[in-house]
């Protein structure tokens, strides 16, 4: 039967993928059908009544039944090379989803499929190096424009979809012999790494787990990979659950004013004041700070000031209601405070200085105005020689006692104030001289 097939088949272009499937599962089946004791057999029947010598030797049979084998194979890569490559993979890969789905999976297929994937080895080479560069691309746009990625990732998409169609039957194959399918598990594992990047580099977690999907729909047949996927997508699950929770918790908005009201707002996505919107991650500096009024010693209200800016521009919310205040400052510090914070302990750690006010800051020490009668100088302190205190709506560093050195800060003048002064105090907490250890 094998045999007659190969016969039938040369020169033979199947017209519909089909019938190019029909005839590998016909073919494949009849070569695992081929017993070569049985074979021998019904030679040696032949043999006798045509009065030759019998064939004794077992090993003889088996190494021309590898002949038949490989020419049989040679037939097959034959029939391929007649028909479009699209069409080759998707009878390959309908014809092995069919001998899985009814538990069986003829030798002679895992045969084909090494050949198959020998042919296949210059378009994978391609393929692979083509995610290296979408992969390397996503990096460097996560870094600075994490909103150019859906592209890169939809390209991603496309060649895995592609790579699947084409290497499912090798997949299958190497799992089923306990193998290794080496080239998919690379690429596997190249834009996993992506996925993994996305966020523990750049907090991007919607989009490592549209990456981390992506590899898990198309390597699913790899159960080193299938299981690192599962592991991920677990990790990636409870992340999103912590972040839809934490996005509840800072979600807020409320509507300022008695007759004209205008919508003060926070939530993951950025900060509005009067129909103008900033992104949280692009806030700079904050600031906020309240001034009680009263007119001959009666109280009269409290005005209460909120502040942000993008190094561009400066958006400004005042409104009397103290309610709102209280309880859009803490998502502030949630929203902006403690990354603002991390780039302050980042930037002084690497050597760098701030500036607040007249006051510089370095991670050692601080440079503080000392006064004298007719004039004033800029003296350097070390932070384990400084004291601070609150005072009229400002943060005060004064220098050692007798210096007469110190700088005021007010909350509502200075951006960040409020986010420093929390820094120090930690620090201080924690008895360090250095701001960048202040949580170590």
């Amino acid at each position: 039967m094998a045999n007659a097939l190969v016969a039938a088949s040369s020169g033979w272009t199947a017209q519909t993928v089909v019938e190019l499937r029909d005839f590998l599962d016909a073919l494949t089946s009849a070569a695992d059908q081929v017993d070569v004791e049985r074979v021998i057999r019904e030679v040696n029947e032949d043999r006798e009544i045509a009065g030759f010598p019998m064939v004794t030797s077992m090993d003889v049979a088996a190494e021309s039944l590898r002949d038949r084998r490989q020419a049989w194979r040679r037939a097959v890569m034959a029939t391929f090379e007649r028909v479009p490559t699209v069409e080759m993979a998707e009878a390959m890969f309908t014809l092995v989803d069919k001998v899985a789905d009814e538990q069986r999976f003829p030798r002679f297929l895992h045969e084909v499929i090494d050949d198959y994937a020998v042919r296949s080895q210059s378009f994978l080479a391609r393929e692979i190096a083509g995610a290296e560069r979408l992969v390397e691309k996503a990096r460097e746009l996560a870094a600075t424009r994490p909103d150019a990625l859906p592209p890169i990732i939809d390209a991603l998409k496309k060649l895995l979809v592609t790579w699947d169609e084409l290497t499912h039957p090798v997949q299958i194959s190497a799992t089923l012999r306990g193998q290794r399918d080496e080239e998919s598990e690379k690429l596997a594992f190249t834009v996993r790494s992506l996925s993994i990047d996305l966020y523990n580099d750049h907090s991007l977690l919607e989009e490592s787990q549209q990456v981390s999907v992506l590899v898990g729909s198309s390597f699913s047949a790899l159960p080193r990979v299938a299981s690192k996927i599962a592991e991920d997508a677990q990790a990636l699950d409870n992340l999103s659950a912590q972040a839809a929770q934490e996005d509840a918790e800072l979600a807020y908005a409320a509507d300022v004013g008695t007759f004209s009201k205008t919508r003060l707002s926070i939530d993951r996505d950025g900060v509005e004041w009067r129909g103008r919107r900033t992104r949280l991650s692009a806030i700079r500096g904050v600031r906020w700070g309240a001034i009680r009024k009263s007119v001959n010693g009666v109280p009269t209200g409290t005005d209460y000031l909120i502040a942000w800016n993008d190094g561009v521009a400066t958006t400004t919310a005042e409104f009397r209601n103290g309610a709102i205040f209280e309880a859009f400052v803490p998502r502030l510090w949630q929203g902006v405070g403690f990354r603002l914070m991390n780039e302050m302990m980042a930037a002084l750690g690497a050597g760098g200085e701030l500036t607040f006010g007249k006051m510089v800051v370095r991670n050692e020490t601080v440079v503080l105005t000392q006064r004298k009668m007719f004039s004033s100088e800029r003296v350097e302190f070390g932070w384990g020689d400084v004291t601070v205190r609150t005072a009229d709506g400002s943060f005060i560093v004064e220098g050692p006692k007798g210096s007469k050195a110190s700088e005021t800060m007010g909350y509502r003048e200075i951006d960040n104030i409020h986010f420093f002064e929390a820094l120090v105090r930690q620090a201080f907490k924690n008895g360090r001289v250095r701001l960048s250890e202040a949580f170590a």
